[in-house]
């Protein structure tokens, strides 16, 4: 299957000059998590790079550093929404399965199991939450827990679609979330490993702290 990661944001919240794809986190940029992770299943053969701001500097980036990869660039001249950005991405693919992936979101899905899936897939995931539980009974805590799980699932950046399928199903430009997921059916596949998204100078320095899976390292 192809791999589409989606990385043409600017990623104001980062306040960083570099574009989102590129702050270091653990001293490696955001975007050679995925290529390197991704670039160890067989099921993974080619690479397309959905780039708008600053999508030179990515470029140049991956031509440099991730040289031995099969990369395709899909370059919006203005910001078309992650449902647009995937449209135009898919113009450059020719496998019928493709995964989708958010470039700031990192994590240890297990790849060839999620391609074994013929259906419209959304990947979700517990996210902690980010306060502490407390129970209380009669008045008093019973319990403290520090930032449990959240108990129901949520999305963590990760799809697979069927190319033919999803292609019918997205606008030039939109969100995948708003526009594209509420009218179509996507099966789930439920992650119990690592995930972080990584949104803010805040989440970067989170994930500096964690041990990271052995597969992400």
């Amino acid at each position: 299957m192809d791999a589409v990661i989606l990385a043409g944001g600017k990623g104001s919240r980062m306040d960083d000059a570099l574009p989102k794809a590129l702050v270091n986190a653990k001293g490696k940029p955001i975007i050679s998590y995925h290529l390197d992770y991704l670039s160890r299943f067989d099921t993974v053969r080619h690479f397309i790079l959905a780039l708008g701001h600053k999508a030179d500097m990515i470029a140049d980036y991956v031509k440099e550093n991730h040289h031995g990869l099969d990369v395709a660039l899909s370059v919006e001249a203005k910001p078309l929404g992650t449902a647009g950005a995937l449209k135009k991405a898919l113009s450059y693919s020719l496998s019928q399965t493709v995964l989708a992936l958010n470039c700031d979101d990192i994590t240890d899905i297990n790849v060839p199991r999620l391609g074994l899936r013929t259906e419209n897939t959304i990947c979700v995931a517990h996210p902690p939450l980010p306060f502490g539980r407390v129970a209380i009974e009669n008045g008093y805590v019973k319990q403290f827990e520090e930032k449990p799980l959240y108990p129901s699932w949520v999305s963590c950046g990760w799809y697979l679609f069927n190319r033919d399928d999803i292609l019918d199903a997205l606008p030039n430009s939109g969100s995948l979330e708003y526009d594209v997921f509420p009218r179509i059916r996507l099966a789930a596949f439920p992650h119990t490993g690592f995930w972080k998204p990584l949104n803010s100078k805040k989440d970067i320095e989170e994930f500096d702290r964690m041990p990271l899976p052995k597969a992400l390292r």
